[in-house]
C-alpha cells in the first residue's frame, strides 16, 4: 500500500506558455547519451527552463511584495540551516544525522527534499544563497552521494514503494532541473539512470503486474515526463505524456473519477480531499508543462479535468475548507487541516486555469478567488505558498475582471463514494456512509487509528463557523460519538494497515433533484467493521435549509448500549456556547450533563455569529445533553504525530435506544442557522411530516421547500401513504425525491443498491398532463389518474434519474347511483343497496351485469383525461377472462329501481380490462364518452359485463358505492 508523504502544502503553480514570466533560456547545452536521443537547444531546454520558473517563480518576481520577500526569506533561512547542520565528512553514512535510518526508505525522499530546499534557495531570485558555489558544491557532493550509496541504478529496493517510484525520483527531477547547468554529463546521466531503474514504466508498479492507477499514475507520469526532458527523450517525455490518458477516462470501479463525479483511491476510500487533490496538482503541472510543446496532451479525454473542477472538486469546498469526509486518513494529520487541504486546491487549480479554455479559466478563477476572500482563518493567506504561487494567486485576487463565485447552493448524491452533500444559504453538510463497495474509513502506517466511525453515518455541517473542524477537532472529538452515527462506542485495538472495512449491505446512496434536494440512505453492519451485531437503516432528506434524519431497525444482540448522536459540536474557548430547549436555557457550566424529557425543540448558539443551529424532534423525545472538555494529541490518531496535548470544548445532543435494542428508531431535523426564536417558531407551526419510519420505508416530506423523499427497503411492492391516502408506491429497494413546484412534477430515482440489473416500477398518486423532460432510462407509462414510471437501472451505478412532468389535477366522482343486475328467476329483482357489483357471464339464471351512472363534474380548466376504474373485491378462479365497459344508451334508469328486464340497451363498447386480483385496481380511459356527455345533459350511465362465458368461476364482485371508500367506483377526471 502507499504510504504518501503528505503533499506540501501548497505546490508550486504551473505559468501559461502564453502569460506570464518568461522562462530563462539555458545558458548551455548538454547532449546525453543515456537516452538514446540527442538534440540540440531548443525546445527540451525550453521545456526545462518553463519547469524551472514553476518551482523558483523565474527571474521577473516581485521581491518588492512583502509576502514573497517574505518566503524569499524562509526558504533562505531553511537551505542556511539545512546546509549548516549537513554532514560534509569524508566516510560519510548520512548527510544529515536526523536521517540516517537506511531501512526506511523516506530517509531517502527525505534526504532529496533537504537538498532540494538547499537547490531551491541557490536557484531563487532575492536569495542571499542565489547562485551561491559553495551552496551548489555542497548540494551536487549530496547528489553524487546519494546516487553512489543510496538511489543509484542497481540499488535494490526496500520498505515502501512510494518513496522510491514516486517521492525520491519527483526531487530528484526538481534537483537537476534547479542544478543542471552546474552538472556534467556523467552526472546527470548517472542521476536519470537512476530514475530509470526505479521507474521503467510509469503505468506500472516496478517489479509487479500492478497497473497504477488514479493519482499514484499521474505521480509517476510526472516524473518520466520531466525526466525525459532534462533527458532529452522524446520517447520518455511522450511516455510520461501517454500515461495521462488512464487518468483522463471515467471509471465504474476502483480507482479514479466516476460519472457521478466520485473520487477514489485503494479501491473503496473516498478520497476527492487528499489523492485527489495529487492528482489534480499533477494534472495541471503536466497541462502546464507540455502546453504548446510537441507532446502536448491531445487525449480527446482531457476536457474531462474541467468537469473534475467543476464537479468533482469544487461542491466539496466550503468557504475554503475541503471537506473532512473525502479526506480519508488525511485528518490525521497534524499539520494538514481541511482549510490546508483547500488552499492547496486553491494553487492547483490557480495553475490549471493558466492554460484552460477562456471560459474555464474565468471560471475557475472566480471560485478560486471566492475561497481566498472567505477563507479568514488564515492570518496570511500566502503564508507558506512558492513565490511562484503567491504571484499567481495575487494576481487572480487582484484582477477587477474576476468576479468572485457567489456561495453555492446545490445537493448531489456521490454515489461512488457514497457521501451525500447537501449545500444551502449559509451552511453546507455532507454525510458520509458505507457499503459492501465503499469502505467505512482507512487505516495505513500509523494514520487514522480511530476512524473507525467516520463513514458509519457522520453528519458534518459547515457554516460560517469556519475553525469547527479544524484547530484540533479530531484529536479532541470523541471519535466514537460522531454526529449523525447511531453507535455502541465499538471500535478498538490497532485496525488492519490498508485493510478495507465494508459493510454487509450494499443498499446506500440515495437520489437526487434539481441539484437542489436529495434523498440520502444506509443500511448498515458493524459486524464486519468492529465485530458487534449493531445494525439498523438511516436515512437522510436534504430539503432546502433542512436536514430530516430518520432511522430504524436499530437492534444489537449483544447487549451493548446503543445512541444516536444528534449533534457533538465544538464549542468556544470557554464552552458556554448557550443551549436552549423547549425555551429553556440549560447550564452552560462545563462538566454538565442531564436528559431532558418530553423535548420537541432545542437551539445550540454558534460560536460565531451566524452559526446557530437548531433542532426538532417531530415526536417529543428524551434528549441526553453533554458539555465536556475534551484533550488528546494527534498521536493518539497518528503514530507519526505530535504529542502535544491539545484541549477543546464540546457540546453533545443524544437520544438513548438503551441496551440491546430491537427496533428502535429515532427522528429528528438539524436547522442550521435557525436563531432560539426561529427555532420556536418552527416548533409551533413544522413544516416536516415524517410519512413512514419503517424496515420496509423511511419517508419525510417537507411543505416548505415542496419537497418529499422515500428511502425504499426491500424488493416488495411497498406503498407509503400520506394524509390523503396511498402516496407514492415502488416494487423494488429504491430511492426517490419527489419536488412539486405547484405547476410541475420533479421526481428523482435510484437504485442506491447498485445490484439491481433490472427495472424500478414507481406508481405516483399524482397526477400530470405532459412528459417536460426525462432521462432516457425513464419511461412514463401512466400520466393520470396516477402516474407510473419505469425506471432502467441496469449498470446505473446508483446514479439518479429523473423526469419531469407537467402538473394536473384529478377530482375523483363516485357514482350517483349504481346497482348489479340478474337474470333468470332475479330478473325482476333490484340489488341497488348491496355493496358489491356482481359481474357473471353463465348460465341463464346466473349472469350478472353492473350499471353505474356518474353526474360529471365542471372542468375548471383544459381536460386531459377522464378515466373509469372499479376495484375487485373478490373474483373466481377463471384465468385471463375479462370484463367489458359499455355506455348505455339511456340514463334515465334510478339505483334502486333498474333490474335485467329494465336494463337500457347499450349505445357503444367503450373498451375492456382483464381481471386480475383482488384489490388491484381496473382503469379504463372513457374521455371520448365523458366529452359527448358533458355536451349534452353530464350525465354518464356506463354498463360493467363479461362478454364471454369462462364457466362458473369467471365472476367478479366490485365494490359499489356503498362499499367501503377504497373500495368504491371512481371517475378520474384530470385537467390542467
Amino acid at each position: 500500500m502507499m504510504h504518501r508523504q503528505w503533499l506540501p502544502l501548497l505546490l508550486a503553480v504551473a505559468l501559461s506558455a502564453c502569460g506570464g514570466v518568461a522562462p530563462e533560456q539555458p545558458a548551455s547545452t548538454k547532449l546525453l547519451s543515456v537516452t538514446g536521443t540527442t538534440t540540440t537547444a531548443d525546445e527540451y531546454d525550453n521545456l526545462r527552463a518553463k519547469w524551472s520558473v514553476q518551482i523558483t517563480g523565474g527571474s521577473g518576481v516581485n521581491t518588492a511584495d512583502p509576502d514573497i520577500a517574505a518566503q524569499v526569506t524562509s526558504l533562505t533561512s531553511t537551505a542556511q540551516h539545512d546546509w549548516d547542520t549537513m554532514n560534509t565528512a569524508s566516510g560519510r553514512t548520512y548527510l544529515w544525522s536526523d536521517l540516517a535510518t537506511w531501512t526506511q526508505s523516506s530517509t531517502n525522499t527525505n534526504t532529496y527534499n533537504r537538498l532540494k530546499a538547499m537547490a531551491l534557495a541557490w536557484g531563487t531570485a532575492g536569495s542571499s544563497l542565489q547562485g551561491n558555489a559553495s551552496l551548489a558544491a555542497a548540494i551536487i557532493s549530496g547528489l553524487d552521494w546519494m546516487n553512489a550509496n543510496h538511489y543509484g541504478s542497481g540499488i535494490t529496493k526496500y520498505d515502501n514503494w512510494w518513496d522510491w517510484e514516486i517521492g525520491s525520483p519527483q526531487a530528484l527531477n526538481d534537483l537537476m532541473v534547479l542544478m543542471y547547468d552546474q552538472l556534467g554529463s556523467t552526472q546527470l546521466n548517472n542521476y536519470i539512470a537512476a530514475i530509470d531503474y526505479y521507474v521503467p514504466d510509469p503505468t506500472l508498479r516496478t517489479g509487479t503486474t500492478i497497473v497504477e492507477t488514479g493519482a499514484n499514475r499521474l505521480d509517476k507520469a510526472s516524473v518520466v515526463a520531466v525526466r525525459g526532458v532534462i533527458g532529452k527523450s522524446s520517447a520518455k517525455i511522450g511516455q510520461g505524456r501517454d500515461a495521462i490518458s488512464q487518468t483522463l477516462l471515467y471509471v465504474s470501479s476502483g480507482d479514479g473519477f466516476y460519472t457521478d463525479d466520485s473520487f477514489i483511491q485503494h479501491t473503496n476510500i473516498a478520497y476527492t480531499g487528499s489523492y485527489g487533490l495529487v492528482q489534480m496538482s499533477d494534472v495541471a503541472r503536466l497541462y502546464y508543462l507540455l502546453s504548446g510543446s510537441s507532446w502536448a496532451v491531445t487525449d480527446p479525454n482531457a476536457n474531462n479535468v474541467y468537469d473534475w473542477y467543476a464537479n468533482g472538486y469544487k461542491p466539496l469546498v466550503y468557504q475554503g475548507a475541503m471537506m473532512d469526509a473525502v479526506r480519508g486518513r488525511a485528518i490525521s494529520r497534524y499539520n494538514s487541516s481541511d482549510h490546508d487541504a483547500g488552499r492547496s486546491l486553491a494553487v492547483s487549480l490557480g495553475r490549471l486555469a493558466q492554460g484552460a479554455p477562456a471560459t474555464t479559466a474565468a471560471a475557475i478563477k472566480s471560485t478560486v478567488k471566492h475561497w481566498m476572500q472567505s477563507d479568514t482563518t488564515y492570518s496570511n493567506y500566502f503564508s507558506g505558498m512558492s513565490v511562484y504561487d503567491i504571484s499567481n494567486l495575487k494576481a487572480i485576487l487582484s484582477d477587477s475582471t474576476v468576479t468572485p463565485d457567489p456561495e453555492q447552493i446545490q445537493t448531489h448524491v456521490f454515489s461512488g463514494m457514497a457521501r451525500a452533500l447537501h449545500s444551502y444559504a449559509g451552511y453546507s453538510s455532507v454525510v458520509s456512509m458505507f457499503s459492501n463497495r465503499i469502505s467505512a474509513f482507512e487505516y495505513g502506517n500509523g494514520e487514522n487509528l480511530l476512524g473507525w466511525w467516520t463513514g458509519i453515518g457522520m453528519t458534518n455541517v459547515y457554516n460560517s463557523d469556519l475553525t469547527q473542524y479544524s484547530a484540533g477537532y479530531w484529536p479532541t472529538v470523541d471519535l466514537h460519538r460522531l454526529p449523525g452515527t447511531t453507535t455502541d462506542g465499538s471500535g478498538s485495538g490497532t485496525p488492519k494497515n490498508f485493510g478495507s472495512y465494508l459493510n454487509t449491505y450494499n443498499w446506500a446512496g440515495g437520489s437526487e433533484i434539481d441539484n437542489l434536494h436529495a434523498t440520502a440512505g444506509m443500511q448498515f453492519s458493524m459486524t464486519p467493521v468492529t465485530g458487534t451485531t449493531l445494525q439498523g437503516k438511516k436515512s437522510w432528506f436534504l430539503f432546502g435549509d433542512k436536514i430530516i434524519a430518520l432511522g430504524a431497525g436499530i437492534s444489537n444482540t449483544d447487549g451493548r448500549s446503543v445512541e444516536t448522536i444528534v449533534e457533538n459540536r465544538k464549542l468556544n474557548a470557554a464552552g458556554d456556547n448557550a443551549l436552549t430547549i423547549n425555551g429553556l436555557s440549560m447550564p452552560t457550566t462545563i462538566g454538565w450533563s442531564a436528559t431532558t424529557t418530553s423535548v420537541q425543540w432545542a437551539h445550540l448558539a454558534g460560536s460565531v455569529s451566524g452559526a446557530d443551529i437548531g433542532y426538532w424532534f417531530p415526536s417529543a423525545v428524551n434528549l441526553a445533553g453533554l458539555r465536556e472538555t475534551r484533550s488528546g494529541t494527534w498521536q493518539q490518531i497518528n503514530t507519526g504525530g505530535p504529542s502535544t496535548t491539545v484541549t477543546n470544548n464540546y457540546l453533545s445532543l443524544s437520544l438513548q435506544h438503551g441496551a440491546g435494542p430491537a427496533n428502535a428508531s429515532y427522528a429528528y431535523v438539524i436547522l442550521p442557522n435557525y436563531t432560539a426564536s426561529g427555532m420556536a417558531s418552527f416548533a409551533a407551526t413544522p413544516t416536516v411530516t415524517i410519512l413512514e419510519n419503517s424496515t420496509d420505508a423511511q419517508a419525510a416530506r417537507d411543505s416548505a421547500a415542496g419537497v418529499t423523499g422515500v428511502n425504499f427497503w426491500n424488493d416488495i411492492s411497498k406503498t407509503v401513504s400520506d394524509a390523503n391516502g396511498a402516496y407514492l408506491t415502488s416494487n423494488h429497494k429504491a430511492s426517490v425525491t419527489v419536488r412539486d413546484t405547484g405547476t410541475e412534477l420533479h421526481i428523482g430515482v435510484s437504485d442506491p443498491t447498485q445490484a439491481n440489473t433490472g427495472t424500478i416500477a414507481l406508481e405516483l398518486n399524482r397526477s400530470a398532463w405532459q412528459v417536460i423532460s426525462n432521462d432516457p432510462a425513464v419511461t412514463v407509462t401512466q400520466l393520470y389518474p396516477t402516474i407510473k414510471l419505469t425506471v432502467n437501472v441496469n449498470g446505473s451505478l446508483g446514479h439518479s434519474y429523473s423526469v419531469k412532468l407537467a402538473e394536473a389535477t384529478t377530482i375523483a366522482v363516485n357514482p350517483i347511483a349504481d346497482t348489479y343486475v340478474q337474470d333468470g328467476s332475479y330478473a325482476n329483482t333490484n340489488f341497488g343497496t348491496s355493496n358489491t357489483l356482481v359481474v357473471k357471464n353463465d348460465a341463464v339464471g346466473y349472469a350478472r351485469q353492473a350499471a353505474l351512472k356518474f353526474s360529471l363534474p365542471t372542468v375548471p380548466g383544459t381536460l386531459v383525461g377522464a378515466t373509469f376504474a372499479m376495484m375487485p373485491t373478490s373474483a373466481g378462479a377463471a384465468n385471463s377472462f375479462t370484463n367489458r365497459v359499455s355506455l348505455l344508451a339511456s340514463d334515465s334508469w334510478t339505483e334502486t329501481g333498474l333490474t335485467w328486464n329494465t336494463m337500457p340497451a347499450v349505445s357503444s363498447v367503450l373498451g375492456s380490462w382483464t381481471v386480475g386480483a383482488a384489490g388491484q385496481a381496473l382503469m379504463l380511459d372513457v374521455t371520448a364518452a365523458f366529452n359527448n356527455a358533458m355536451a349534452g345533459d353530464q350525465l354518464l350511465p356506463l354498463k360493467v359485463d363479461s362478454p364471454t362465458n369462462v364457466g362458473s368461476t369467471g365472476w367478479t364482485d366490485y365494490g359499489s358505492r356503498e362499499a367501503t371508500a377504497a373500495n368504491r367506483p371512481v371517475l378520474y377526471v384530470t385537467y390542467h
